[in-house]
Formats: structure tokens, sequence, C-alpha cells
């Protein structure tokens, strides 16, 4: 028996130090492998992976960020990677964390926002890990960069107030409501955006991200109790159960995160809207359920990636329902303000948070 190391020959004839090997039948044309043939880069399959398990605009924004990182380094004589170098990250993160922002007057920067630096590592590492190199560039170092960053707008000179918009609670969204016509396509489905991110606290992106499908309409048997738990009633009602798409590209759904709804008038939105999209000939089951509207009340077309409306799109049309509500009380208000309603509605009525 052959002990290790031994030697092998190449197609050239020179000799070369086996590392680690194996006794085998010799077949015709099989020899062992050299340290050239050896690929350590990943198969199709193993590489579309990451990128599958994630929302189609989470890979995008991943993407335009490389986009940025490559043509900083382009312009510094920097080479990108993959595999990328980690002091290469670490002083991109250091420019952005210096010069990134809007220019001021005075021609200086204030500095990107801390979730821009880790939207910026983030978006380096992924690319890394697509092509093979998983945890790869090591972060420890650039992520203290971005725990200066915070320190730094937390305190001193450079301190950035927090900014949370106010809740829109049932007596505010009644409030806009009462503004927002109910008989026309559009004011249906800025009612709809009202009443589902209050039930379903969904965030503007995940309301950009329903179908039509989204939504399923069923009666229950609704059982009244009086204080004893004594049950002194039962009736059918309608219930609306939305659901949560957790890939756009796999057409998954999180059946943990659909909410029931039972609130006549959000059903009766929802009854009146899908039936005008029908009219359109929009309603089918795959298609987007919250559409853009013309001026001539006509609904603007599907992206190519089955988008109807983005997100910011969905917090700008509740901006506009804020700016033409006479004395309305919280004009800073934003789409995530819908998110707090329930939790401040719940708070009034006195109960306490671990309860919400």
């Amino acid at each position: 028996m052959e002990v290790l190391p031994a030697r092998v020959s190449d197609t050239d004839g020179d000799d070369l130090d086996v590392l680690d090997g194996e006794l085998f039948d010799a077949e015709p044309d099989r020899r062992l492998a050299l340290l050239d043939d050896v690929s350590e880069e990943l198969t199709a399959e193993a590489a579309a992976d990451p990128a599958d398990g994630r929302s189609e605009r989470t890979s995008s924004t991943y993407a335009e960020q490389w986009t940025y990182f490559e043509r900083w380094c382009a312009t510094n004589r920097h080479r990108p990677g993959p595999k990328t170098d980690e002091r290469v990250m670490f002083s991109y993160i250091s420019h952005l964390r210096n010069y990134g922002g809007r220019k001021r007057e005075d021609g200086t920067y204030p500095g990107a926002a801390v979730s821009s630096l880790r939207l910026a590592m983030a978006a380096i590492r992924d690319r890394n890990a697509r092509d093979g190199y998983e945890d790869w560039p090591p972060k420890k170092a650039a992520s203290e960069l971005i725990r200066k960053q915070s320190r730094r707008f937390a305190h001193g000179p450079d301190r950035r107030p927090a900014k949370s918009s106010p809740p829109l609670d049932r007596a505010r969204i009644a409030h806009l409501a009462r503004h927002t016509r109910d008989d026309t396509l559009e004011g249906l489905r800025d009612l709809l955006i009202l009443r589902l991110g209050y039930g379903t606290r969904a965030r503007c992106s995940e309301q950009a991200n329903y179908r039509i499908d989204s939504l399923a309409f069923e009666w229950v048997e609704l059982e009244v109790k009086d204080a004893d738990g004594k049950v002194v009633d039962a009736r059918l009602v309608e219930q609306l159960t939305v659901g949560k798409r957790i890939s756009r590209r796999r057409d998954e759904w999180n059946s943990d995160e659909s909410y029931k709804i039972r609130d006549p008038l959000t059903i009766d939105y929802a009854h009146r809207y899908l039936a005008l999209l029908a009219e359109y000939g929009q309603a089918e089951p795959e298609m987007p359920l919250l559409r853009g509207v013309t001026k001539a009340g006509a609904l603007t077309p599907v992206s190519a990636k089955g988008i109807g409306l983005t997100g910011r799109s969905v917090n700008r049309i509740l901006k506009r329902m804020i700016a033409r509500t006479p004395g309305f009380d919280a004009p800073e208000a934003t789409s995530h303000g819908l998110r707090a309603g329930v939790p401040a509605d719940l708070g009034t009525a006195g109960h306490s948070a671990p309860e919400t």
C-alpha cells in the first residue's frame, strides 16, 4: 500500500505533491483533480437560493446599493469584488458616514443615516454570499463605524430628532373618511387603504403587495356573551380575511399573518371596490389590489413586475387625503400611523401595553 503524501504527475509530466488523496482502481481517462481543477464557486441553483428566499423589492434594493458601491470603487481605484476586501468595505462605510446625505447650502454633508450605512454593508455582504463567500467581508470594524454614527446622531450638535407618525386611530380615520368620496374608484381605494392599514397594521410596502386574492370573504357565527360569559345570542356576520404575501418571487403567503376583519364599513368598501375593478376587467386573483387612478378616473396599467402601486405611492395617497381634509389635527401623519392606530385605541380604552 502506498503511503501519503505521494506524488503524481500533471499533464506536462511535472511532479506534484498530493495533499490528500484516495486509492481507487484505475479507470481509463481518470485522474486526480489538480488544484487548478477544483471549483469553489456555487452551483447555479445554490447561488439563486439566497435571492429567491427574499422579496423582489429587497433584491432590487441590494442590487442598487451594490451599483453605488461599484461606482465609488471605480472613482477611488478600488476593486469591488467579490471577494471584497474588508478594508475596501470599511473605507466605503467611512466615506458614507462622513459624506453621505444631501449636500447642505454651505457645501458640507450631514453624513448618511445609520439605516443607510447598515443597508450598504448588508448589500455588500449579500453580494459576496451569493458569489460563494459566506459571511464575508468581516463586519466587526464597519459595525463599529456604524455604532459611532449612531452615537453621533444621538448626542451632540449633529443630534437628529426621532421621527414618528402620530397614530391614526378610529377618530382620525373617521375624520379622513368624511372628506373622501365613497362612490368613485379612487375614493374607495383610498378608504380601503385607511381601513386595511388600520385593521392589519400593514406597512405601506405590505399594502402595496396585496393582490386580489389577498382578500377572502366568508360568513361566520358570532356569539354574544353577557358579563358572566353566558351566550345570550348568536348571529351570522360577514368576515374579511386579509393575508400577507412574504415572497413576491415565490408567490408564498404567511398563514400566520392573516387578519380577520368584521368591520361592516371595511367589508362594504372592499366589495364595492372589487366590483368596480371587475367592470374594468382587472379583478383576476393574481392582479394587484391597489391600483393607480388617473384624474379622468381610469386605471393606470400594472408594471412589468406586476406592481399596481409602490409603498411610496400608498404613503403619498394618504398624505393627499390629509392635505385635503379640513381641520385634521395630525397633518404630519404618515401611513406608518395606521400601524399605531389599534394600539392607540386600546390604550385609550384602558388596556396596558402588555395587553395590547
